[in-house]
């Protein structure tokens, strides 16, 4: 049973705090977690779950590419709102006071989004996490049940590989009294009729089979 398994349940139950101290890796990025449905075919749950982590990771992803776009706009809204100063406060050009006030009004949109985009990236790793100890538990109920299976098929095979080798132990042991039966029978008639009318008696009785 794994460190991280409570026995007293019929479905594995994930002890939280031993999970933590172990460094649990997303699984669908791990080439020996995928190996394991080599011959094995993916429970729905495993599928619904490895689907959603997919997600999550993808939307992650997303997010921390748009974060970065985000950050270089506000920079160039920032710039253009510092050149345009002379031409608002010391000219009043109207012009120059509309696309301020739109420099202005991307700079709060984007400050909006970026504050959205980083409540949601802190949200994600615990989504993450949680999806894939979700994914682990289906994991663990799925080898395990085939781990059983496969263990009750070994005894039954080696009870049949028990069978077989004293069958064929019992085989060897007739092929070799039936083979010393018959040089005993062939030496003896040798001794009393000679090799030619043994000869003959092969001829008659073998026509032409291997004899001993």
């Amino acid at each position: 049973m794994l460190k991280f398994l409570r026995k007293s349940d019929k479905k594995p139950k994930f002890d939280v705090k031993v999970l933590r101290k172990n460094d649990i890796s997303i699984l669908i990025l791990d080439e020996r977690w995928n190996s394991l449905f080599r011959n094995t075919e993916k429970s729905l749950e495993i599928v619904r779950c490895e689907e959603k982590l997919k997600n999550l990771l993808k939307r992650q992803a997303a997010l921390t590419a748009e974060m970065k776009t985000l950050a270089p706009d506000k920079r160039k809204n920032m710039d253009r709102i510092i050149e345009l100063t002379s031409e608002v406060f010391d000219k009043n050009n109207e012009e120059a006071k509309k696309e301020m006030h739109l420099c202005e009004k991307e700079i709060k949109r984007i400050n909006e989004r970026i504050e959205e985009i980083q409540e949601e990236l802190d949200r994600m790793p615990g989504l993450i996490r949680e999806t894939n100890l979700e994914l682990l538990e289906h994991t663990v109920n799925l080898v395990y049940f085939k781990m059983r299976a496969n263990q009750k098929r070994v005894e039954e095979l080696d009870r049949l590989i028990e069978e077989t080798r004293t069958r064929l132990k019992e085989y060897i042991n007739e092929r070799e009294a039936l083979v010393q039966d018959d040089t005993d029978i062939y030496s003896y008639f040798h001794d009393l009729l000679g090799g030619e009318e043994l000869e003959k008696l092969d001829k008659q009785f073998f026509r032409g089979e291997k004899t001993l």
